[in-house]
């Protein structure tokens, strides 16, 4: 109960800026749910490739009208996010989130997260507030939670409804599939495949031409899959097992006349997919020979020959 002194509302008034609670109204507009939606989002997919997550990593989101940040390391998990000058938020918030681990703070989540606030400018003046017993955020926080157990290893879901509606037989699926993540790329690339010549045999030469160098292009990347970040990673994902299919299916709907009209615009829907992973596989490709080159840095001070041999 001591504990909880700070929370009456007598109290308030004499506690420092970055404890007293946020108002409710500065989350509960438009934009302020979708800022919290992305976060949770961005969490999300964070928790679906947990075991390709590096132990010292940070992830980054940016849309147009936020960022996302979440650096990661061995103590600490901190995320940043913030609306852009582009959000048409009158009130332009910046969210702040330091939690510390459960490796080093095992007892409860109010203990691991240490600084939780948000800070915005209102009528000219500075605010900053916490959001640790904000309604808004409780679901972020427990996010956060996840992806650190999914880091050591030990998911558990302690909500009941989440565990009634998560069989242990899809969960081990879902491990497996993520373990055999290298592999993603090319299984779905064969489903496309499939789709090409047996659904989508009316699509016309221009946009089957089209497509199979979108694929090819894909496969050259799919060969650097294990040095994508996980952004880039469900990119990729998003593209073959949605993006492509909704794109080249709602086509196929369409009146012969409709096809007609909509065949450049498909074309050029598919030449920027090209375009992006082509982008993705030559900054992967500069990636694997940066370490090619300090690995060979690092040969050169360790094998230089400089050093005598003591026993001759």
């Amino acid at each position: 109960m001591a504990k909880d002194w700070m929370s009456h509302p007598w109290i308030e008034k004499f506690l420092p800026d970055h404890l007293r609670p946020v108002d409710d109204h500065i989350f509960s507009d438009a934009h302020g749910l979708v800022i919290i939606k992305e976060m949770e989002t961005a969490l999300d997919r964070l928790i679906e490739y947990g075991k390709q997550v590096k132990s010292a990593q940070t992830f980054k989101k940016n849309g147009k009208t936020f960022h996302f940040r979440l650096k990661i390391n061995q103590k600490r998990m901190k995320l940043l996010c913030f609306e852009t000058p582009q959000s048409e938020a009158a009130i332009k918030k910046r969210i702040t989130i330091d939690y510390v681990r459960k490796a080093y703070q095992p007892k409860n989540r109010s203990h691991r997260i240490k600084e939780a606030t948000v800070q915005y400018i209102k009528n000219g003046q500075t605010f900053v507030r916490s959001i640790q017993k904000s309604t808004y955020f409780q679901n972020v926080f427990y996010k956060l939670e996840m992806l650190d157990e999914v880091l050591i290893g030990s998911l558990i879901n302690r909500r009941p409804e989440i565990a009634e509606t998560s069989p242990t037989a899809p969960a081990r699926q879902e491990d497996k599939d993520l373990v055999q993540s290298s592999e993603e790329p090319f299984n779905y690339m064969k489903n496309i495949n499939y789709q090409l010549n047996n659904e989508w045999k009316q699509i016309g030469s221009l946009l089957e031409n089209r497509l199979n160098r979108l694929l090819e292009e894909t496969h050259r990347l799919g060969l650097l899959y294990d040095l994508l970040d996980v952004e880039e990673r469900y990119t990729v994902k998003r593209m073959l097992n949605n993006d492509i299919p909704s794109l080249i299916n709602t086509y196929l709907s369409l009146a012969e006349e409709q096809q007609k009209t909509q065949t450049e615009h498909v074309y050029e829907a598919l030449t920027k997919m090209e375009i992006s992973v082509r982008a993705t596989r030559e900054a992967a490709e500069h990636t694997k020979l940066e370490k090619m080159e300090q690995l060979l840095q690092l040969n050169e001070k360790r094998y230089s020959g400089k050093r005598k041999n003591k026993l001759l």
